[in-house]
């Protein structure tokens, strides 16, 4: 199977995360993108959406309405549905000796997933508001959101395991280190972690080969941050991706990714 990228873009709103998961869409000609809270980010591809190589599911809790009562949360569920088509398509291709008919899985972004996890959750326990995490009631709660959130994420994981580039957003948020965090080198007492419910946040990063912390310099030039800043979490599972901490990135958002691209592959071919 050749080398398929799966690549975590943490960054605030408007910092560059759609752009290049456009880039990578349409580098590699063809892809299936999930878009939530609902078609708020539609517009970032709007060049690909009257396409047929490009399949797009938005997802939003339009009627979880539960400060009037409307506790009908079904986009958690309609967003696991439309990945377990996607990964019978491409397994199905696999199957039939087959390139994956989509390239990229494109998810934008999975904060928002999160959050329809946390509003089945919700749901699930005929709440309006979480229960306090230390109590009877708090584990439960917490760990059926994991679960929810993990069901999605197995589905994409899956899917790239078909052979398809997994590229996701995700906005940051902060966090508290842990003890092993806390070294006296570092002396941090928060971290940047990914924008999620609960603990999974802290165990997303793995699944993925690469962890770019995406943002702009003061002279406006967007650049995505591979390694230096201990304050956001970056990883490259093949070592390093250039001579310099981040990569400075070309407006085009092909060219955008394909400097990420490169850069990986590049590393790949000397680990």
């Amino acid at each position: 199977m050749p080398l398929t990228h799966s690549v975590l873009l943490t960054g605030s709103s408007g910092s560059g995360k759609s752009t290049l998961i456009r880039g990578a869409l349409e580098h590699y000609g063809s892809g299936a993108i999930l878009l939530a809270p609902g078609k708020d980010e539609i517009d970032s591809y709007h060049k690909l959406v009257d396409n047929p190589a490009y399949c797009f599911g938005a997802f939003d809790d339009i009627l979880y309405q539960p400060s009037l009562g409307d506790k009908i949360a079904t986009g958690h569920k309609e967003m696991v549905d439309w990945l377990k088509r996607i990964y019978l398509e491409v397994k199905s291709d696999v199957d039939l000796g087959r390139p994956p008919r989509y390239k990229v899985l494109g998810v934008d972004t999975l904060s928002a997933v999160g959050r329809l996890a946390y509003n089945a959750t919700l749901a699930r326990f005929g709440l309006s508001e979480p229960p306090p995490a230390i109590g009877s009631s708090g584990a439960p709660f917490y760990s059926y959101i994991r679960i929810v959130l993990e069901s999605g994420v197995r589905l994409m994981r899956a899917i790239r395991g078909c052979g398809v580039h997994w590229v996701v957003a995700a906005h940051p948020t902060e966090a508290e280190t842990t003890a092993i965090q806390q070294t006296e080198g570092a002396k941090l007492s928060s971290k940047i972690m990914p924008d999620l419910p609960g603990g999974f946040k802290n165990v997303l990063p793995s699944f993925f080969n690469i962890v770019l912390d995406v943002n702009i310099d003061t002279n406006q030039k967007h650049y995505v941050r591979w390694s230096g800043d201990p304050k956001r979490v970056t990883k490259s599972r093949f070592g390093s991706l250039g001579p310099t901490p981040k990569l400075e990135l070309p407006n085009n958002a092909k060219d955008a990714w394909l400097v990420i691209a490169n850069a990986v592959e590049a590393a790949a071919n000397r680990a």
